[in-house]
């Protein structure tokens, strides 16, 4: 399950593009933050994906990549062209397909090539329309879907969704957000296998899993996250969003109703990771990202284009994977009750405004240079581990007994490396 967003320039509080996205995945699988050099392949170079192997491009972009520990895919991510990506499972009355494209290898496959938002969506569709999509996506179970996606860039977004190989299209106005079900009725602009004015919504969407997949709410929350124009920070809020029957029981109770969602008993999902964009046109955008589950708690680092300014983006794998469990575990510490949860957020808080703020005046005068950003990141990044060395317990902890939802952790916890 997962949430995307984005305000197009007439419609944010800074004159440029946000896009926010939080990835609702296993709570045991790692959510990678990976910085993907521009490459150049020979010719005949093929590429192997989660599932098939296909010819590979013959240049590469430079990428940030937000993506689960065993997928090639990413969940969401950025290209140094400013386009932004996110995709959503959606439950459509399509037949399973063999293993082939999964949504995550369209979301990289796009950013390793697209310039633009258009380009994005012609690339999607015609690998859509090449080489299909299916295979498990679960990470420690079976879970198969079909797939959604937002596609913001400096000027435009688009949202496009897709059955099997059937898909549809449309420009974003002003402002756009999807979850875990089909949006689009006739008024597509762009399509694929279906004709003009076909109601794919209405014909296609499976109703029991879209319904039980609480997306009706989240996707309700978004929209009244949008109803004025935003900025990062407002992202960031609506990234953090509780459904108000869930707000404050969020580390005793799941569910699949809330923006920042939160598994435990029935529940097998929460957010595992999330990102706010800022693309601007001329400038730096800016990234920020949390690197560890649940934004509720997490706290979102500024990172930038071209420059490696170190955690929380790594070029490496095995380093992106440690710092998600070092984080991971200080969660599973609040689900325990052995962190002041209130201390905890107050000084996430506190740090994350001085970010925004240090970060809104380095933009205020122009372009800063690549100096001063890898210097602002880089201190922010420590900041943020201070904050999680702070506030880790030292003792050994245990999760509560009695209740399903403490069991539930009590199996995660013994199942996590």
């Amino acid at each position: 399950m997962c949430d995307t967003i984005t305000a197009l320039p007439e419609w944010s509080l800074t004159g440029s593009t946000i896009f926010a996205k939080n990835s609702d995945r296993s709570p045991n699988e790692p959510h990678l933050v990976i910085r993907q050099e521009a490459k150049t392949y020979e010719p005949g170079t093929r590429v192997k994906l989660t599932y098939i192997e296909i010819p590979q491009a013959g240049h590469t972009l430079e990428c940030i990549l937000l993506k689960p520990s065993w997928t090639w895919g990413a969940e969401m991510g950025v290209n140094s062209a400013g386009v932004a990506i996110g995709n959503e499972a959606v439950f459509t009355k399509a037949k399973r397909g063999e293993p082939a494209l999964t949504g995550m290898d369209l979301v990289r496959l796009a950013l390793e090539s697209a310039g633009s938002a258009k380009d994005a969506v012609d690339v999607i569709t015609m690998m859509l329309e090449t080489y299909g999509q299916g295979g498990n996506c679960g990470f420690d179970h079976e879970f198969h879907y079909d797939n959604s996606f937002l596609i913001a860039d400096p000027g435009e977004a688009y949202i496009l969704e897709t059955s099997a190989k059937r898909w549809v299209a449309k420009s974003v106005e002003k402002k756009g957000a999807i979850s875990n079900r089909l949006t689009i009725r006739g008024e597509h602009t762009l399509r694929g296998g279906v004709d003009e004015g076909f109601d794919f919504a209405g014909k296609l969407t499976e109703p029991v899993f879209t319904h039980f997949s609480g997306s009706k709410q989240r996707l309700s929350h978004n929209a009244c996250a949008l109803q004025n124009p935003i900025d990062a920070a407002g992202a960031m809020l609506a990234l953090r969003k509780h459904h108000p029957k869930d707000d404050g029981r969020e580390f005793t109770h799941g569910s699949v109703r809330s923006v920042c969602m939160h598994a435990g008993g029935l529940v097998g999902d929460q957010t595992t990771g999330s990102v706010v964009v800022e693309i601007r046109r001329d400038r730096p955008s800016t990234l920020w990202v949390t690197g560890a589950s649940v934004p509720c708690i997490a706290a979102f680092k500024p990172v930038f284009f071209g420059i490696d300014s170190g955690a929380p983006v790594f070029s490496d794998e095995a380093g992106a994977k440690q710092y998600w469990l070092k984080r991971e575990h200080l969660h599973r510490a609040v689900l325990a009750g052995a962190v002041d949860i209130a201390a905890l957020r107050a000084s996430r808080d506190a740090l994350e405004a001085e970010w925004i703020k240090k970060e809104r005046e380095l933009f205020a005068s122009g372009a800063p240079d690549d100096s001063t950003l890898r210097t602002f990141a880089q201190q922010a990044s420590q900041q943020e581990q201070h904050l999680i060395d702070e506030y880790m317990p030292r003792d050994a902890f245990a999760m509560p007994g009695g209740r399903r939802f403490h069991k539930y952790w009590e199996v995660k916890n013994a199942a996590l490396e």
